[in-house]
């Protein structure tokens, strides 16, 4: 189909008639003349004239040919597929160029990555523009659709458009193609000029691009008669990729878990790994980093369109760990980004732990610290506290200074030295201290020698029943309210909490109501079970019955285990720490600063500080955007003071893993989603793309008119 860009061009052809009347001119006939017998002249002049008329003709449809072919050059026509929508009609085409930002674009091949030649090829298709067609920009990048905001109304100021171009920059986040090709559309719609073009560049990867949503409909004008219908643009995707295959291996997942066959402080590393080429990946070396140094190496195997899992171990220092794990490729192409993955692991600290047994028993099961000890045993928490028993006359005279947490089981009241020295270990040091009761305990003498140390005062024992007596089970006394969400207790899941509540107990002592204590659990009665107290820069935790079976059944109860390990880790503030959960790159992360603090700065992976928000509701909170994958940390600090890094706030962002899936788009359902071949395309170049929109005639117009102009110079010449 024929079309012009400029038709009132053609009343130039009217101009054809000039040389059509000059011709005429110079065909007049001349008065005959008598003359003498001349046969033989006038058979020559006959010739000669029969020349010059064929070489007139030539003359004529030259100037002809040369006036024609100027007209229609400046006319702009051009060939056009059959079936265009009305979008595609003639004139000037209001376009809008959609740049894919995506981490996937970060691909490189060779020296260049798919991003840096997408936008080469989306400056060239602006310099391609004729001056009456107007043009907008945008970056397809993030689940907003367009990075840095909406896309504007398509406009003549084309150093804008240069100036976002020549200025982007991939980002590391996830691309929605689809529903940017919308959003182009709307703002095309904002353009008076008929005629609508999208030309997208992008990789045609198919996590971005949804092949089940509408296509892209130009909205009518605000100032359309009512019912006007919306209509689709024309669009083309240039490939990125020139149709080549983009094979990739990337680090999807990583979990980090302790390993008790590592011994203390053992974690493995568990790493998927994923291939989206359709060839197998055969012994891909995995490595496991902590800073600067390879701890762990490994070997594995991906078969094509799927996944694996490489596990590596490590003796991890205490403390706040970060570490990586990496892939090594020796490829020339591929997309370096997700070769890696990072993590944060709190690894908590060894424990030592003092227990001073007041009941001592050569029959081991009925020695006051038995239970204690085989729950504090390194078979049963991994090494990581170490335990020493003493009795109640050793353990007086022992310093305290190389212990974390002291546990007195039903030791008597001790000597007042020995009380103060305890004092003294746990407001100035942090010693925690863990108190059980039994009958040895006098309520008078440990209120009178431990004082403020008790979170409580006792009053006096109770006895709910007698232990085997008759009707014990049904009298004896049971947990009933607990504070589940306590470290001590939120290692219980719903369906390990009625283990913890059918402990029965017998004896145990009622307390005083002064005090300061918080309690955690309590009996059925409302007397406290477990009571703490916060003295200086330790803490005290007190049990009002017995850690043997003098008075309860508890220890002999799964559930006494979980909860007096956590209970040591916890006075000795050296609790294993939740994992901090990983964010992803593109979400918001709250980082919540601890009490009595505020969140000062947020330093990204390199180093530096990254932007952040508060809210209203929570001033002293930050809300990072995360706009790169890597380790963030934490910056607190009371008013006025200086801020510090706060370890437990570091986190994790990593990439979205359908980036790291580059598997194509089908090309035939592409077009056929967006309309067609009449309206739609694959190209490979942005000059392919813009080709598409009609077979350009207008150059080789001025070329022949050139022709006839050198023609129509030589005749004359002759």
């Amino acid at each position: 189909m024929l079309q012009f860009a400029h038709p009132a061009y053609l009343w130039g052809l009217l101009a054809i008639a000039l040389p059509i009347l000059v011709h005429l001119f110079n065909q007049r006939r001349p008065r005959p003349l008598s003359f003498g017998a001349i046969e033989f002249v006038l058979r020559s002049h006959r010739q000669k004239a029969r020349r010059l008329r064929l070489r007139q003709i030539l003359l004529l449809a030259l100037r002809c040919l040369l006036i024609a072919a100027v007209a229609l050059a400046l006319a702009r026509p051009s060939i056009k597929p059959r079936g265009v929508q009305a979008a595609q009609s003639s004139g000037p085409q209001a376009t809008a160029l959609v740049l894919d930002a995506s981490l996937s674009m970060r691909y490189r091949v060779g020296s260049k990555t798919l991003f840096e030649k997408a936008r080469s090829e989306a400056l060239a298709a602006l310099d391609r523009l004729g001056p009456d067609e107007p043009a907008t920009a945008g970056l397809c990048a993030g689940p907003a659709g367009f990075a840095g905001g909406g896309l504007s109304a398509p406009s003549f100021d084309r150093l804008a458009v240069r100036r976002l171009l020549e200025s982007a920059q991939a980002t590391y986040l996830a691309s929605d193609m689809t529903g940017c090709l919308a959003a182009a559309a709307k703002a095309l719609g904002e353009s008076p000029v008929a005629g609508k073009r999208i030309i997208a560049f992008s990789d045609l990867a198919a996590h971005s691009i949804r092949l089940d949503a509408p296509p892209p409909l130009v909205p009518p004008p605000a100032t359309a008669p009512p019912g006007a219908q919306a209509i689709r643009p024309n669009v083309v995707l240039v490939d990125a990729a020139r149709g080549n295959e983009l094979p990739n291996a990337a680090v999807i997942a990583t979990v980090v878990r302790p390993s008790a066959s590592l011994g203390p402080r053992g974690y493995e590393v568990v790493a998927t790994v994923a291939n989206s080429g359709a060839q197998p990946v055969s012994g891909l070396q995995v490595s496991l980093k902590l800073g600067a140094h390879t701890v762990a190496k490994g070997f594995v195997d991906v078969p094509p369109r799927g996944t694996a899992k490489k596990t590596l171990g490590a003796v991890l220092p205490a403390g706040v760990v970060t570490g990586r794990v990496e892939l090594t490729r020796d490829e020339a192409q591929g997309l370096d980004e997700d070769d890696g993955q990072d993590f944060v692991v709190h690894v908590p600290r060894d424990v030592k732990a003092l227990i001073v047994d007041g009941a001592p028993s050569s029959l081991r099961s009925r020695d006051e610290a038995f239970f204690v000890e085989a729950a504090l045993a390194p078979a049963r928490t991994g090494g990581r506290i170490h335990a020493q028993t003493l009795d109640a006359d050793a353990a007086a005279n022992t310093p305290l200074d190389g212990y974390d947490v002291l546990l007195l089981l039903n030791v008597p009241a001790p000597p007042k030295a020995f009380a103060d020295k305890l004092r003294q270990a746990v407001v100035q040091r942090g010693l925690g201290v863990f108190i059980a009761l039994g009958d040895h305990v006098d309520a008078d003498a440990y209120n009178e020698v431990f004082g403020e140390v008790l979170p409580r005062p006792l009053h006096l024992i109770k006895t709910a029943v007698e232990p085997g007596a008759q009707g014990a089970e049904e009298h004896a006394a049971r947990f009933g309210l607990i504070e589940w969400a306590h470290p001590l207790f939120r290692v219980f899941g719903p369906a390990e909490r009625e283990g913890l509540e059918s402990a029965r107990t017998f004896r145990y002592a009622l307390l005083k109501p002064e005090g300061q204590g918080h309690t955690l659990a309590s009996y059925d009665d409302g007397a406290p079970a477990l009571i703490e107290k916060r003295l200086g820069a330790g803490r005290v935790l007190l049990y009002t019955s017995s850690a043997s079976r003098t008075w309860t059944d508890w220890p002999i109860r799964v559930s006494f285990l979980p909860v007096l390990q956590q209970s040591v880790s916890w006075l000795a503030d050296a609790l294993e720490q939740r994992q901090p959960g990983n964010a992803m790159v593109g979400e918001e992360r709250t980082v919540s600063a601890p009490p009595g603090t505020r969140v000062e700065r947020i330093l990204g992976s390199g180093g530096d500080a990254v932007p952040f928000r508060r809210e209203t509701a929570h001033p002293d909170d930050a809300i990072v955007l995360l706009g790169a994958p890597g380790q963030y940390r934490a910056l607190v600090a009371p008013p006025g003071v200086q801020p510090r890094e706060e370890p437990t706030l570091a986190f994790v962002a990593t990439l979205d893993p359908r980036e790291s899936d580059l598997r194509r788009v089908d090309e035939a359902e592409l077009k056929a989603r967006l309309g067609g071949a009449g309206s739609a395309r694959v190209a490979a170049s942005a000059a392919a793309a813009q080709g598409a929109q009609g077979t350009p005639l207008w150059s080789g117009l001025l070329l022949l008119g050139a022709l006839a102009l050198l023609g129509e110079g030589a005749l004359t010449r002759r």
